[in-house]
């Protein structure tokens, strides 16, 4: 019986999850973003700021940084952990639902009003560097090559949680 209700718990879980999923898509498909003071009426500019600051999150590897986050959510999603062609599966359906390309007109946005073209321009200097390349694919092959153990861990400690091995800490 308490199988039972621990499947039909993840099972309940998982619905929600993917219902708030579709219902986030849902509301950022169906509605405008507000014009600030630094965007334009076409929200992707020309200008040059602009064009240094998504050429810098393309160099940097921003987008794929931010596409591998979704990771966090398939270790609840997914079973018990072991399952890894399915999670695959789960991470491309969010990259392309809800994944980088949604976002990456609004980082570069953000970058044109944060920094100075001067800014913009030594950030891309670096991000060009060899050895900075080398820190940023390190850091993104790292978060990759671990994929599997973080997600078993995931699903470890929410399964721990809710059979009452361990308890959220003390605020």
């Amino acid at each position: 019986m308490l199988k039972l209700k621990l499947q039909f718990s993840r099972f309940l879980g998982l619905l929600l999850i993917v219902c708030f999923t579709f219902f986030t898509v849902y509301v950022a498909n169906s509605q405008q973003l507000p014009l600030v003071e630094y965007q334009s009426k076409t929200f992707a500019r020309e200008t040059s700021k602009y064009k240094l600051a998504a050429e810098v999150l393309l160099e940097t590897g921003i987008g794929k940084i931010y596409d591998t986050h979704f990771d966090h959510l398939m270790s609840l999603l997914i079973g018990k952990g072991d399952d890894y062609k399915v999670y695959t599966r789960f991470r491309k359906m969010f990259v392309r639902e809800i994944g980088w390309r949604h976002f990456k007109d609004a980082y570069a946005a953000k970058l044109e009003a944060d920094f100075s073209e001067d800014e913009l321009k030594e950030l891309l200097n670096l991000s060009k560097q060899p050895v900075m390349k080398k820190l940023l694919k390190s850091e993104v092959q790292a978060y990759m090559d671990t994929s599997k153990q973080r997600f078993k861990m995931g699903f470890e400690l929410w399964d721990n949680y809710n059979n009452g091995k361990i308890n959220l800490p003390p605020d």
